[in-house]
């Protein structure tokens, strides 16, 4: 963790970059815990501001201030689109639990399978953040240490409903979750009808990311859309993910009820007119991204 002192001597910051332009300083008053694992660099700091912090190798993840910017439009987003009863969800990474809590939150999820290859992430989530207890307790629930890409191998063809994949940003430590080869394993796994939502960069510093991912994706998937969330206190305020889909009907805005949102409890972020706006690129996004595209 690097140390400056822009807020004083008597204060520790987290000195966040992104590529070679911007940075992020972050004060944390409190540090609840700080180890490495096997796979990263694990901090939990508090502030006034955010609460609770989970920084993953220098780099801010999720706090209990803005946890609901992230998770409710990965959770909720795919969830409206299959609108079905007896759902089944894979999330790939997450173990922080928070899309899981939030899927949870629907009464057609009949189960929620969460792969995470960091047992310790796991473990400091448990004690830090206290949406984890409220999914272990829910016997929709269950919990699987291991890597995501080989435990697609374990599960049977079109068997899955949703399939999330929430890792760390995939063009570095997890870029095998970007390859050829794992959206195959995903195509094989998720029902003609199914949706796949996945984390994949910011649009401009990591905007090149897209040249590679996208031809990938579209090889493998008839629909195929880049989604743009607004996540408060990332760097550039903006995070992209794809929703993808053997179907590319699966992704049009139609499908999703009305008043889909006014029916989940404790909603943050989201309301019944914004959530179709996600399924649609503001310009100056759907131009950069239209470059990388083969379709």
């Amino acid at each position: 963790m690097e140390v400056y002192g822009l807020f004083g001597r008597d204060r520790i910051e987290l000195f966040e970059t992104m590529g070679g332009e911007l940075a992020f300083v972050h004060r944390i008053e409190r540090v609840h815990f700080h180890k490495r694992s096997k796979y990263q660099d694990i901090l939990v700091g508090e502030n006034n501001l955010h609460g609770k912090m989970l920084i993953l190798d220098n780099v801010f993840n999720v706090s209990t201030l803005m946890e609901a910017y992230y998770h409710e439009p990965m959770a909720h987003i795919p969830v409206a689109l299959t609108n079905r009863e007896n759902t089944e969800a894979l999330i790939i990474g997450g173990g922080d639990f928070g899309v899981a809590y939030h899927l949870l939150k629907h009464k057609n999820i009949k189960k929620v399978t969460m792969c995470e290859i960091d047992d310790m992430v796991v473990d400091v989530c448990r004690e830090h953040f206290p949406w984890a207890e409220k999914c272990e307790k829910d016997q929709r629930f269950k919990l699987e240490i291991g890597n995501g890409f080989k435990y697609l191998d374990q599960l049977d063809e079109n068997s899955l409903d949703i399939i999330i994949v929430d890792s760390t940003d995939p063009f570095d430590k997890a870029g095998i979750l970007i390859s050829e080869e794992f959206y195959q394993k995903l195509k094989r796994v998720i029902k003609m009808d199914g949706v796949i939502i996945q984390l994949i960069s910011d649009f401009h510093i990591y905007g090149e990311c897209y040249s590679y991912v996208l031809p990938r994706v579209e090889k493998c998937f008839e629909g195929v859309k880049v989604i743009a969330v607004p996540v408060a206190f990332y760097i550039t305020g903006y995070t992209g993910m794809l929703l993808f889909s053997k179907d590319k009907e699966m992704l049009n805005p139609s499908r999703i009820p009305e008043n889909f949102v006014s029916k989940i409890p404790d909603v943050k972020t989201l309301t019944d007119l914004n959530l179709r706006a996600f399924l649609e690129l503001p310009p100056i996004l759907k131009k950069h991204i239209a470059k990388y595209s083969t379709k």
